[in-house]
């Protein structure tokens, strides 16, 4: 099918059909967020000036990036400091407004983009539950939320239809960016072209259904849910609102707005259907107003009065020895760990908030950023974990020069410089980038295939 034949059908809802067509047939614009969570912007920006950086108005971590062909292997990406993320992608997680210390459920989580930005816009505090059905997802959310460095998350995995049996009332905040036809997605891939079709939208509209049902009822009075598609069928977008407006009386959709950014009003007539007038109020992206991927989403509230969540009444873990480990082999600056769990799994140590560490009502998949494991009597801390916590050390850390950053990161190794411990933490313009391990007269590499930049 082309182009011209998928999105016939959406004529007489785009007024502007014309320059609609046009811009599907354009290449998407390459743009990036900064994560914050790990470095200040100021010291991403200063180490980012390969590329030319067009700031999003509406988004003070967002940038456009000019040229931006082959960003993926960029160093800075490969060590979580920037995150390649399409525009339209980055509004729900700013229409949700999520606030340090609160609990938020991020329901179709993977593979993590708005996950992140979520926690991000935390501050990294409190509690986000990211939950991914598919298995096969998981790898991507887990490596997302290791590499951006988040340490309030709580990874389950059970069926979204469920969260709402199982956590009635329970979340501050939710956001459903639901499994859709993905028609949204055309200007990033044309895979689309050869798997749509009404009937697979008619499946994806009986799906979401039933996931804002059921994260409705997760959601607490007084909370906020926005739930987003990347697809412009009504049937998977206004159609599945209205069904909600109609199951649940205290459900009531909010206006949307973002100074700097330009939403068009949900429809509120398809085919045969007549929506509750409400669903007015649902924001759509179209590509030709922001030049980005089409988009969808809807802000809703659910009336009443807050409740109680249950408290933890269990201590929370904090293993003193792997913080004294870490003073002894670095000489960090100050107690920067008192305000967070410190735990053990397995064979490995973690770190979050005490909120994550708390969470027992849903068995975890992992909580937390990984601190490290003990070899004999050092710990080899983690390469993300020294991004965000290994500032100012003092000893055991090697500046490195370009040409030698891009040794380790492509896992290579370096000459040994002094005389050092085991494990050393590199740093590049004083930033901590990883961990080397010292091995007679030379320096190795600890960063991950998976992490490693390739060859000029």
């Amino acid at each position: 099918m082309t182009i011209e034949e998928i999105y016939s059908r959406y004529e007489k809802i785009i007024p502007d059909f014309k320059e609609f067509l046009e811009i599907l047939h354009q290449p998407q614009r390459i743009s990036i967020r900064l994560n914050t969570i790990k470095c200040r912007k100021e010291t991403i920006l200063n180490l980012f000036k390969d590329y030319e950086l067009i700031p999003l108005k509406f988004y003070e971590d967002g940038y456009i990036v000019k040229n931006g062909f082959g960003i993926g292997n960029h160093y800075l990406h490969q060590l979580g400091l920037i995150y390649v993320q399409e525009i339209a992608s980055m509004i729900p997680a700013l229409i949700l407004e999520p606030k340090p210390g609160e609990v938020i459920l991020d329901l179709c989580a993977s593979p993590g983009s708005k996950t992140t930005q979520i926690s991000q816009l935390m501050g990294n505090k409190g509690l986000l539950i990211a939950n991914e059905i598919d298995y096969k997802r998981l790898s991507s959310l887990i490596h997302n939320v290791k590499k951006c460095g988040l340490l309030n998350e709580v990874l389950i995995s059970i069926p979204g239809e469920k969260i709402g049996d199982v956590l009635p009332n329970y979340f501050d905040k939710i956001l459903l960016d639901a499994p859709c036809s993905a028609e949204g997605t055309i200007r990033k891939s044309k895979k689309v072209l050869y798997h749509w079709g009404i009937k697979n939208i008619q499946k994806m509209a009986r799906i979401q259904k039933g996931l804002i049902v059921s994260a409705f009822r997760a959601l607490k009075p007084g909370g906020i849910m926005v739930y987003s598609t990347c697809t412009i069928a009504p049937e998977e977008n206004e159609g599945v609102v209205d069904y909600l407006l109609k199951k649940f009386p205290e459900a009531e959709v909010l206006p949307i707005n973002l100074n700097g950014f330009k939403f068009r009003p949900g429809v509120t007539n398809w085919e045969k259907e007549n929506y509750d007038p409400r669903v007015k109020n649902c924001a759509r992206i179209l590509p030709q107003d922001n030049d980005t991927a089409p988009f969808f989403l809807t802000k809703i509230t659910k009336l009443g009065l807050p409740q109680m969540r249950p408290g933890y009444h269990g201590r929370i873990e904090y293993q003193n020895k792997i913080i004294d480990m870490l003073n002894r082999q670095y000489e960090l600056p100050d107690n920067r760990f008192s305000d967070f769990a410190v735990f053990q799994r397995g064979d490995k140590y973690f770190i979050s908030t005490p909120e994550a560490y708390a969470f027992i009502e849903i068995p975890a998949i992992r909580k937390g950023l990984e601190v490290g494991r003990v070899y004999g009597s050092n710990l080899k801390p983690d390469n993300d974990f020294v991004q965000i916590f290994a500032l100012g050390a003092k000893k055991n850390t090697v500046e490195l020069k370009d040409w030698e950053l891009k040794r380790i990161l492509r896992g290579e190794s370096i000459k040994k410089q002094n005389d050092l411990g085991e494990f050393i933490i590199f740093t590049f313009k004083g930033f901590p980038v990883s961990v080397g391990h010292v091995n007679n007269d030379e320096i190795k590499s600890t960063v991950k295939r998976a992490r490693r930049i390739k060859e000029d």
